[in-house]
């Protein structure tokens, strides 16, 4: 009996930024889209990582980095991949041994623009090792918009009648990082948590936009169960207090400018009279 699970991530990385050639007055877009596919079998595992190109400059020194099941697999590097092309990896894993369940799978994609600046692209999945099934958990993340550091919130609904010891493993790109990637709670039988991440930029530039992935697992009667939950980070550029602020300091220049003239006029009237 072979099952056999699909899964798009579409835009995974849209960078609206401009990346400069050697002409400076051209400009183009890296947009790199993954499409993961999962086949397996009694005690095998096939994933396929098809990568394609949607943007309008070419990526660099592309590799892949599969996260399954405790172990990373690497892809051989693909020297370019330009505007409108494709191309395929393949990974196959021995799973025997390992509970039945739902597996959470990442898939992390290293690459570069022409002046070697390095970028990455960031799916997370789940996929059953035999019988498909269900956690008793609902998660919902909040996107959100930040320059350098940046609080990324989670709430969880246990929606089962069992108490659950669960792991959170927070999942980001190279750009960003966080001190507390994991956290192990505990759930009572249809209670309500939410966790916090502290998320700081590393080497993202302004104007990227970045999925993020968090997988909830826990055990229960011998079978693994996964969740997961994934949300958006937009990175903007920090802005100078003085300019986010310029009409009010404007403004209270203004008036200590007036309350001066005030004074001076106040003090000649004075002396006149």
């Amino acid at each position: 009996m072979k099952e056999k699970c699909c899964f798009q991530s579409v835009l995974l990385v849209t960078f609206s930024i401009a990346l400069l050639f050697a002409a400076p007055s051209f400009a183009g877009v890296l947009k790199i889209q993954t499409q993961t596919t999962v086949e397996t079998t009694e005690n095998q595992l096939k994933v396929t990582v098809a990568l394609a190109n949607e943007g309008t400059a070419t990526a660099h020194n592309l590799q892949v980095h599969l996260k399954i099941m405790g172990e990373i697999l690497d892809s051989k590097v693909i020297p370019q991949i330009d505007p409108g092309g494709t191309t395929t990896f393949v990974f196959e894993k021995n799973s025997e041994g390992g509970k039945t369940g739902r597996y959470p799978l990442t898939v992390f994609v290293d690459f570069h623009d022409s002046n070697q600046y390095p970028f990455s692209a960031l799916s997370g999945m789940t996929f059953s090792v035999g019988p498909n099934v269900n956690p008793d958990l609902a998660v919902l993340g909040k996107n959100i918009t930040m320059d350098k550091k940046g609080k990324l919130s989670l709430d969880i609904k246990n929606i089962g009648a069992r108490q659950k010891r669960i792991l959170a493993t927070l999942i980001l790109p190279r750009e960003l990082s966080t001190p507390t990637p994991e956290i192990n709670f505990r759930m009572g039988p249809r209670s309500q948590k939410n966790l916090n991440f502290e998320i700081r930029n590393f080497s993202a530039l302004p104007g990227a936009d970045y999925p993020v992935f968090c997988y909830f697992e826990y055990d229960l009667e011998n079978i693994h169960h996964t969740s997961v939950c994934t949300a958006a980070i937009k990175i903007v550029e920090s802005k100078n207090l003085f300019r986010q602020y310029r009409c009010l300091w404007i403004g209270f220049a203004g008036v200590l400018i007036l309350a001066l003239l005030t004074l001076i006029i106040k003090s000649r009237m004075k002396t006149k009279g």
